[in-house]
Formats: C-alpha cells, sequence, structure tokens
C-alpha cells in the first residue's frame, strides 16, 4: 500500500500559498489606484496651467485691441496680470491687420507659452 503524504491530506499546509496569493492581489490593487490617483492629480494641475494660459491669452489679446493705436509697430508690449506675465510682440501685415506674437508666463511652475495670432482692427470711422 502507497503512503498518501501528510501535505494533501493535511489542510493546514495551503492556507499560505491563499493568503500570500490575497494579500498580492490587494497589494497591486491598492498600488493601482495610488498610481491612478498620483496621475489623476498630474491631469488637473495641466489643466488648470492650460486655463490660466488660455486666460492670460484672452487677456492680453482684449488689452491690445485698445492699445494697438498708442504704440509704434513694430513693437512690444509687457502685461503683467494675476497669472502671470504677457508679451506680445506686434507687426503690422498691411493696412489695420496686425500679426501679434504671445509669449506667457505663467506664475506657478514658470510654464512659458508660445503663441502667433492675427489681429483685424476695424477703423472707427467717427465724424
Amino acid at each position: 500500500m502507497r503512503k498518501l503524504l501528510s501535505t494533501t491530506n493535511n489542510q493546514h499546509g495551503f492556507i499560505l500559498p491563499y493568503v500570500l496569493f490575497i494579500t498580492t492581489l490587494a497589494l497591486i490593487l491598492i498600488t493601482a489606484h495610488i498610481h491612478s490617483y498620483q496621475l489623476g492629480i498630474e491631469i488637473t494641475d495641466r489643466y488648470v496651467q492650460q486655463l490660466k494660459m488660455e486666460t492670460l491669452f484672452q487677456m492680453g489679446r482684449e488689452r491690445i485691441k485698445t492699445d494697438i493705436d498708442e504704440i509704434a509697430v513694430p513693437g512690444t508690449l509687457n502685461y503683467n496680470f494675476p497669472y502671470g506675465e504677457v508679451r506680445i510682440e506686434v507687426q503690422e501685415i498691411e493696412q489695420n491687420n496686425y500679426e501679434l506674437f504671445f509669449t506667457i508666463t505663467t506664475n506657478s511652475n514658470n510654464h512659458i507659452y508660445a503663441i502667433k495670432n492675427i489681429l483685424e482692427v476695424e477703423e472707427n470711422l467717427t465724424e
């Protein structure tokens, strides 16, 4: 008659592999959630930076519309806003059409953006 192995008859020896498997699975899930959370924070930060940059671009563009008559073209204007600084280089393409080159620097994390834009200025017809 054959002898049976004690590990197959004794159920106490099989608990350790189950515990190790469940612990490993739990650690993998926790690590994945932490990594996902960190990526979410990074994506949110970049989205906020993009919103600030777009806000600075719009604020600078609206300010240059009012100041375009007061500057010598080609010229450079610097504006300081609450979210950062906007530097605009102005070149005249043709009469009442200007090419604007924006250099936007945000206050947080020192992100620098460069944008090229065309501005059409309507003539004020006051008689």
